[in-house]
């Protein structure tokens, strides 16, 4: 759910297998002091397989690592539809996931307000043993982009527009697009029907979009509104029938490592991933290829976490 950090395009492209899973874990120590006495929280932090969703992992897991926890990370493992199961498995103990995308694959129904998905997602996670963080003030969802030239040529404004002119022009968007409801999925279909010439599997996580774009590749593009390189001339053609949830971070996590303390920092650092600051450490990787261990750690000391 971006052009791939070199370092992690091996990760990348095992995103579907469980193989991968196991293969992926990328070990990174941070100790911070203990308190007199305190037992050690040990965590596998993991990371879904895109710039917004690392980077969220890892200021998470050091937020936690400073206030004494040992984390182990695994970068850029898959989507939801991977590392959700693996962490119920016992996988991993936690990972940053998007409160609607994550209550849309557990069968739930986000809606616009922010409260209320997390509120359903909270009562969708009760007898699982696992549980989320306050959800994130940032909003991350996917959007429908074309350029300028095309909007005019179409008069495309919505995204009901497109519905019309679809079936001659061709999607790039990520490879889970074709089933994900909120992407091309059932709920889509049921709110816009769009049934394009042909669809493209495409990293949007950043410059490859806006080239294949550029090039006429592709016509319509599925970027991540928080979190992609959006292309200067694009059009974010606007979700008339309200498809796209109050899509805001959460950390999710196996309740046997969700100690009182650990969701206190957890939500501290959701209080301060406000859009603007998601977008600008999501785009300090996908634009300047910056580590995301880097561009997390720099977050936390600016807002004095944890």
């Amino acid at each position: 759910m971006r052009s791939s950090n070199p370092g992690h395009s091996t990760l990348r492209r095992a995103w579907w297998t469980r193989a991968a899973v196991a293969a992926s874990c990328t070990v990174v120590i941070v100790l911070g002091a203990l308190p007199a006495g305190a037992q050690q929280l040990s965590l596998r932090m993991a990371s879904k397989n895109f710039t917004g969703a690392q980077v969220l992992s890892q200021v998470y897991g050091q937020a936690l690592a400073a206030r004494g926890a040992r984390v182990t990370f695994a970068e850029a493992v898959g989507p939801t539809e991977v590392v959700f199961p693996a962490l119920k498995a016992g996988t991993f103990d936690a990972y940053a996931d998007y409160q609607g995308t994550l209550l849309t694959y557990l069968g739930g129904t986000p809606n616009s307000s922010s409260a209320k998905t997390h509120a359903a997602l909270v009562a969708k996670l009760a007898g699982t043993g696992l549980t989320v963080s306050d959800a994130a003030p940032a909003v991350d969802v996917n959007g429908f982009y074309v350029t300028r030239p095309t909007s005019t040529k179409y008069k495309l404004r919505t995204v009901s527009d497109l519905a019309k002119v679809a079936p001659r022009l061709t999607l790039g968007g990520p490879p889970e697009c074709r089933t994900r409801p909120l992407c091309l999925g059932d709920a889509s279909q049921r709110a816009y029907g769009l049934r394009f010439k042909s669809v493209v599997p495409i990293d949007p996580d950043g410059l490859a979009t806006q080239r294949a774009l550029h090039k006429r590749a592709i016509d319509v593009a599925v970027l991540f509104t928080g979190s992609s390189v959006i292309p200067a001339d694009a059009v974010l053609l606007r979700d008339d029938k309200g498809l796209q949830p109050a899509d805001n971070p959460v950390l999710v996590m196996r309740a046997a490592a969700a100690t009182p303390d650990a969701v206190r920092v957890a939500n501290e650092v959701s209080a301060a991933v406000t859009t603007e600051a998601y977008n600008a450490m999501s785009l300090a990787l996908s634009r300047r290829n910056d580590d995301p261990t880097e561009v997390a750690a720099r977050f936390l000391a600016q807002h004095s976490l944890p």
